[in-house]
């Protein structure tokens, strides 16, 4: 398989799939964090031919321990994942209406990998379907570990789409990162008071107190 440059192709070992517990799933009432979902609990579905709302069946807290990858904000398209997205490597991500292994998608700019922190829990959603779901604007792949049935979200090996979209959001990021290092110019600015324009009259003089003219008159007796 040909990768493109930018991309390592080695995919991140782990075959647990989850997201973090404090990243925001879009259910039937609005964002909830993944931690705090349950059964019955209803979630959209953004994957054509599966009903727009799936149930969730149960929920698995994961203790982990080992490599993450992070998504950063605005790398899978239309400003997806509002924020950056941690995620466990076997998780799928959704583009182009197909699912990618996360840990297969690491440029080291775009999405990294990171170690998991001592307390990190992971949390993997089960629901009827199976079916890509928002995540923080992001559609992520959910559904049962093993469908009895093959549905219309298909994942798919590293392919040239989803590498060279990975490319150009990491070079736009580099590009971005070196541009905030630039360092601003720290000298003042000199303000010039603005001159009258031609023919205008004259600002008029403030008004003088009684006292102050007293003191005039005082400072001008000999």
């Amino acid at each position: 398989m040909s990768v493109p440059k930018g991309v390592s192709g080695k995919p991140v070992s782990s075959s647990i799939k989850g997201i973090a517990a404090d990243a925001r799933v879009m259910t039937s009432r609005g964002d909830r964090f993944a931690d705090r979902l349950g059964p019955g609990m209803m979630l959209l579905a953004v994957t054509p031919g599966i009903a727009p709302f799936q149930r969730v069946l149960g929920i698995r807290h994961i203790p982990y321990r080992g490599p993450l990858i992070r998504v950063l904000a605005g790398v899978l398209g239309t400003m997806a994942p509002r924020e950056d997205l941690l995620m466990l490597p076997d998780q799928g991500v959704v583009f182009q209406g197909l699912a990618y292994r996360a840990g297969d998608l690491v440029d080291g700019i775009a999405i990294r990998q990171e170690e998991a922190p001592p307390d990190f829990t992971a949390i993997d959603i089960l629901l009827e379907g199976h079916a890509g779901i928002l995540v923080q604007g992001a559609t992520l792949e959910m559904g049962l570990a093993q469908p009895a049935t093959p549905g219309p979200l298909r994942r798919v090996p590293l392919d040239g789409d989803i590498t060279a979209h990975i490319v150009l959001m990491g070079a736009e990021i580099t590009l971005e990162e070196e541009a905030s290092k630039e360092v601003p110019s720290t000298a003042p600015l000199a303000v010039m008071a603005p001159r009258p324009a031609a023919g205008s009259a004259p600002l008029a003089k403030l008004p003088i107190s009684k006292k102050q003219t007293k003191r005039r008159k005082t400072n001008d007796a000999p």
